[in-house]
């Protein structure tokens, strides 16, 4: 019977990422999928910085046209079309991730597949996972081929990253806490049949009582049209090539594309209560579900990942389980507070009473009439909860160069701190990085290292394999001397 290091139920964009930075770091990895290929039609669509630096540490990214395309930002209108927020999402010349990106999910599941088996990763398709029974001495994971036959492998550890009907999470029997968000809209793919001259740079949000809906420009010739379902309507009569055309016509003539993919969701606000179960654990859609209004459904998922894999990596080469544990109290509530966003979101755009509208429409105008600035992204929460941050850390470290180099491609999923003068660490601290196999960078001026402790009121930084910032000072120091003894990273 084949064994391995970790088994993965699921070869989504969460596996996948999984997988690869599992096997990059050196572990046996077998990730199994139901289906014979990758869904063909697009599904996801935005990715943010973060999650850019992640799939470019995998080698997962491209910029090429027809793949992806820089999102300048959202604006929220009204039915008649007039501004009522404005969210732009500027590159800072500093940085080398933009900040939001929209893409075309086949090309980087196809891509991400071909990076995790790359750094030597097994993936089973049509291979519909049926049984996961604990042994002793692993998980014995039991999966059926479209032949009917039974493939078995045991894994030291199981990660279920196999979607929002997640089949592990059964397994674990876990609930899910519900925010009270379940909104069914039409999504609608299409393919322009010429070239737009003047492609679009934005998302709009329309927030129409009449019927809220939305307008992504994908890269290439594609968009998407997503439309709220009214109360009562079925999703099989507006599901339908000419209700189809008529609720685009306002933005895009029937005859000038082509239908793509169309489908109705509902979508939720939910989190699953228990992410561990012994040596199985969830990630992605399995572990957590939310609405798209920020785009960050994918982009919480392969957080799930980065978290997880660097963990997972320690106790297979020996630190402690316990590790392990501190995967759900830094994931579960940072997600939380995300999907309570888009939830927030979610129940301005899809205001139905016309009244209600009028008075949001009246108070959201008058307020940008008094400031019209332009908002940035929707902030992302600070990780806590666990003995691997404290207080002052919990963020992601900036992106920037050094010298010529990138400095996600300088750290490479190690340990890293940043420090003013080799005089600020002492013999015993840089002892303590070495034996974590990390790096120490000295900062040097006009470069990301230097912009680090500018962020700080201290000239020790101390950042994690996942790009987390740890902390500053010597409490950071500190915090990360106790968690190599507790956890037995080194």
């Amino acid at each position: 019977m084949t064994k391995v290091d970790v088994a993965i139920v699921g070869a989504g964009p969460v596996g996948s990422t999984l997988a690869a930075l599992l096997a990059k770091a050196g572990l046996s990895v077998c990730v199994f999928e139901r289906d014979t290929d990758v869904y063909p039609l697009p599904r996801a669509a935005h990715l943010d910085a973060e999650t850019l630096r992640t799939l470019r540490q995998i080698g997962a990214w491209s910029d090429e046209p027809d793949w992806s395309i820089v999102n300048e930002g959202m604006d929220f209108l009204t039915a008649d079309k007039q501004l009522l927020i404005r969210m732009t999402a500027t590159l800072d010349s500093d940085h080398t991730a933009p900040p939001s990106n929209l893409f075309h999910q086949p090309s980087l599941d196809r891509l991400l597949r071909a990076r995790a088996t790359t750094f030597g990763a097994t993936l089973l398709v049509a291979h519909d996972v049926v049984a996961i029974d604990e042994t002793d001495h692993g998980v014995l994971v039991t999966a059926r081929n479209l032949a009917g036959e039974s493939v078995s492998v045991e894994a030291a550890w199981v990660i279920g990253c196999c979607g929002a009907r997640s089949f592990t999470r059964r397994f674990l029997g876990t609930g899910q806490v519900d925010l009270d968000f379940d909104e069914p809209w039409l999504v609608v793919d299409v393919l322009l049949n010429e070239p737009d001259p003047d492609t679009p740079r934005r998302t709009l949000q329309v927030c129409d009582p009449a019927r809220p809906h939305t307008i992504v420009p994908m890269p290439g010739r594609r968009r998407r049209f997503e439309f709220m379902l009214l109360p009562g309507e079925d999703p099989e009569s507006i599901d339908r090539p000419e209700v189809i055309a008529e609720l685009m016509a306002p933005y895009l003539d029937a005859d000038r594309a082509t239908v793509e993919r169309s489908a109705v969701y509902t979508f939720h606000g939910l989190i699953a209560n228990d992410w561990r179960r012994g040596r199985v654990l969830l990630a992605g859609d399995s572990a957590h579900q939310m609405p798209p209004f920020l785009g960050q459904g994918m982009c919480s998922g392969i957080r799930d990942a980065l978290n997880l894999s660097w963990k997972l990596a320690a106790v297979v080469k020996g630190a402690q389980e316990s590790l392990l544990d501190t995967y759900q109290p830094e994931r579960s509530p940072h997600v939380r507070a995300i999907v309570e966003s888009a939830v927030g979101f979610g129940r301005v755009i899809c205001t139905l009473d016309a009244d209600e509208a009028a008075g949001r429409d009246a108070m959201m105008l008058a307020a940008r009439a008094n400031d019209p600035t332009d908002r940035g992204g929707a902030p992302m929460p600070r990780l806590a909860g666990s003995p691997l941050v404290t207080d002052e850390g919990g963020y992601v470290v900036s992106d920037g160069r050094v010298g010529a180099a990138i400095f996600d491609d300088v750290l490479d999923g190690r340990w890293c701190i940043v420090v003013a003068s080799d005089s600020s660490l002492s013999t015993d601290h840089r002892m303590l990085v070495e034996s974590l196999g990390g790096l120490v960078l000295v900062a040097e001026p006009g470069t990301v290292t230097a912009r680090i402790l500018d962020h700080t009121d201290s000239d020790v930084v101390v950042v994690r394999p996942d790009r987390i910032v740890m902390g500053h000072g010597a409490a950071a120091l500190e915090t990360l001397r106790d968690a190599v003894i507790r956890f037995g990273l080194a």
